[in-house]
Parts: C-alpha cells; structure tokens; sequence
C-alpha cells in the first residue's frame, strides 16, 4: 500500500513538473521574438555585454570590463552592454564567437531553454522522496519563479537561465553524494557569485558527508577558471578592481532572482524536511519513554 501511494505521489509530482515546463515553453515561445531587436533605442539586449566581453577578450582584452562602443569594436547596434560576470564566463562563451551576434544569441537563448529540462530532472532527483504537496509547489516554483523572470531572461538572453539550472544541478550532485561534479557546476555557475553563495548553506549541508571533497574541489576548479586571468593582460586584477569601484555592481533586475527564488524555494523545502523528520523521531521516543514510566509504575503499584 505504501510503494503505491509513494508511485502515485511520484506520478503526479512528475506531471506538476511537466506543466511548469509546459508554461515555461510558452514563456520562451512568448519572448524569443524579442531577441531580434535592440532591448531600446540606447541599448542592445544583455547578450551583447557576452559577446562583446567574449570579442575584446581576444582582440582587445585590456577592456573587457570596460562599458560602451569602444574604437575597433565589433559592431553592435545601437550600444553593447558591459560585460559583469567573473572572468571564467568567457571560458565557456567561447565557441560562440564563431557564429555571427545574432546567431550566436539565438543559439544561447535556445540552449538555455533546452537547460530547463535537466533542471526539471534534478529537481525531480531533489524532492521526489519529501512529501508531496512541498516538493509540487517547490517545482513549481523553481520552473516558473515568476513569469517575468523567465520572460525578460529569455528576452535579453540572460544567462541567469542556465546560472539556474548549473546551481540545481551542483545541488543534486552534492544531494546525490557526487561531490566533485557538486563542486564543478558549482564553480561554472559563480560566474555570477550572487545567487551562487547565496546556494553554498543548502550545499554543505547535502554535501556535509563528503564536505572536505565538495570544499576542495570547489576552490580547485574556481581557481583553475579563473586564475589564469590574473595573468592574461591583468583581467582577473580588472574585474576586481572594477567590483571595488562599484561599477560592476547592477541593480536586481526579475532575471536576477531566477536563481535566487530556485536556492530561497529548495532551502525552505529541505528546512521543513529536516523538521518534520525530527518531529517524526522524537514522537516515538516520547510515546516508548512514557509507555516505559507507565510500566514501572503499574509494577510498582502490583508489587505494594
């Protein structure tokens, strides 16, 4: 009776999430038209900072972290982004600049879409086992956050998506008791350290069995992406410097708390697990310790 009320739950908690991905898919099918257009008449869409990152990079790499249309830039109408995320972005951007800038956005808001369905699966890994109603709306929320979010990410080609599913899937490996590949996505996706030290808590804690692996193959493999920097026209030095000086700070912007509504969402899922799960172990203690004084009781009231 319990394996099948435990394959119901998991039934429907499979089509909760094929819905949300469902609703997701309408949301890019909704903004993917937006992409072929400057975001206004001052700026193109995010990708441009990416791509111009990416370009300068190879081409003129003492400005990377420098905002504006710079002399002998590759063109982008009316005006590129600035570029923001840690240097180790670039490594992944990389096979994008063989493709034209449209191409290449289309292509990335594509793949990032395409994201959603291995962040449904680890999601599904995550909570298929907790209880029903709080692993569907945690789902729920993670795949849709808020149609805003998903909408104006998919708009500017925002790689806040994909940042989404790279921090689940770190989640689900630690979960998983994997935690070299805990720590690998985990370091791909502090590309934008926000959301990404904002999961490190529900990280140890589903990494606390093989904490020392997660915590040293965290620092590892963030070194490795980005040390090199540091040596390469100074752009590691750049990008802290311009962290410092606050201009690479930005405002929250809806696709921003894409990743930090998924981390807020599961941290509060595995929080009221873990008390229940208390609830449930003390209970009975409670009942075997008061069933044990009744005995010595009822004994000490038949032996007088």
């Amino acid at each position: 009776m319990k394996n099948k009320l435990q394959s119901s739950n998991k039934k429907i908690l499979i089509l909760v999430i094929a819905i949300a991905i469902a609703l997701n898919a309408f949301t890019f099918l909704a903004a993917y038209p937006e992409t072929f257009k400057p975001m206004s008449a001052i700026y193109a869409r995010d990708f441009s900072a990416y791509y111009i990152g990416e370009w300068r990079l190879f081409n003129n790499p003492t400005t990377v972290y420098i905002g504006g249309n710079q002399p002998g830039d590759y063109h982008i109408s009316p005006n590129v982004q600035t570029f923001k995320y840690t240097p180790s972005f670039l490594i992944f951007f990389a096979p994008f600049m063989t493709l034209s800038y449209q191409t290449a956005l289309n292509v990335f808001d594509i793949l990032q879409f395409v994201s959603i369905f291995a962040l449904g699966l680890f999601i599904y890994k995550i909570v298929k086992d907790k209880k029903l109603l709080g692993a569907a709306i945690s789902a729920f929320i993670v795949l849709i956050a808020f149609i805003p979010g998903y909408y104006s990410g998919y708009a500017q080609a925002n790689a806040h998506i994909i940042q989404t599913s790279l921090i689940v899937g770190a989640l689900y490996f630690g979960f998983s008791k994997k935690p070299w590949l805990s720590a690998l996505l985990f370091a791909v996706a502090a590309f934008d350290p926000r959301a990404a030290l904002l999961a490190l808590p529900l990280l140890f804690w589903y990494n606390r069995q093989k904490l020392l692996k997660f915590g040293v193959g965290a620092i590892g493999f963030l070194a490795a992406l980005n040390l090199p920097f540091f040596f390469y026209y100074s752009i590691g030095l750049n990008f802290l410097q311009t962290e410092v000086n606050g201009d690479i700070v930005s405002q929250i912007y809806p696709y921003d708390l894409i990743p930090i509504i998924a981390v807020v969402t599961l941290t509060v899922l595995e929080v009221f697990t873990i008390v229940e799960k208390r609830k449930n172990f003390s209970f009975p203690r409670k009942q075997n310790l008061q069933s044990k004084k009744d005995e010595a009781l009822e004994f000490h009231q038949n032996s007088t």
